[in-house]
């Protein structure tokens, strides 16, 4: 299969999801911008700078042979366990994101687990080693899952600072928008 064809399979596929407004495959420049723009958001760190981040899921997409932003106005993530940890430097899993029924299961069987917000959790029975830092994980991204001639697919949260670079430039600035990074190879 050549190129052409498997990215316009791609992109009707893309397209062709529910809440999808518009998609866009990063070409050089609008790479370089997203790349500087993700470098700057870690610089700046989490939590007002008070703490570092690793946005793994954008740079394992920006990794990719092929990359593409979609904007939607709902949240295409069908399955986002696994999708922000609090770690330590030895790689222990400090606090995360959870689900309304994660949550509600936590509360029954670790009563001493700590909320930070409504859907993150602190574990408190770890010992600390070094430095805490908010790791956002890569996502399966299965709406391209029977695209044929692409492998190794995946996607990422972009930082805020860089959703808000690619709505100004995809021209969706208002509210309720999002924006989602994919990533993918072309089978040889």
């Amino acid at each position: 299969m050549d190129r052409d064809r498997v990215l316009s399979n791609v992109e009707s596929s893309i397209r062709a999801i529910p809440g999808v407004l518009d998609m866009r495959f990063l070409d050089p420049e609008l790479k370089k911008r997203v790349v500087e723009s993700e470098q700057q958001a870690e610089k700046n760190g989490a939590c007002g700078g008070l703490m570092p981040f690793v946005n793994k899921g954008v740079w394992e997409a920006l990794d990719r042979e092929v990359s593409l932003v979609l904007v939607g106005n709902v949240d295409l993530l069908v399955d986002d366990r696994g999708l922000l940890y609090m770690m330590d430097q030895k790689g222990q899993v400090l606090g995360e994101y959870v689900t309304p029924a994660q949550r509600e299961k936590i509360m029954k069987e670790k009563p001493e687990t700590r909320f930070l917000s409504e859907d993150f959790i602190l574990h408190g029975d770890i010992d600390i080693e070094g430095e805490p830092y908010f790791l956002i994980n890569e996502t399966h991204f299965d709406h391209l899952k029977d695209v044929e001639g692409i492998e190794r697919v995946t996607s990422g949260s972009l930082s805020t600072l860089t959703d808000d670079l690619v709505r100004e430039i995809m021209g969706f600035t208002g509210p309720k928008v999002w924006t989602h990074l994919v990533g993918f190879d072309l089978v040889k």
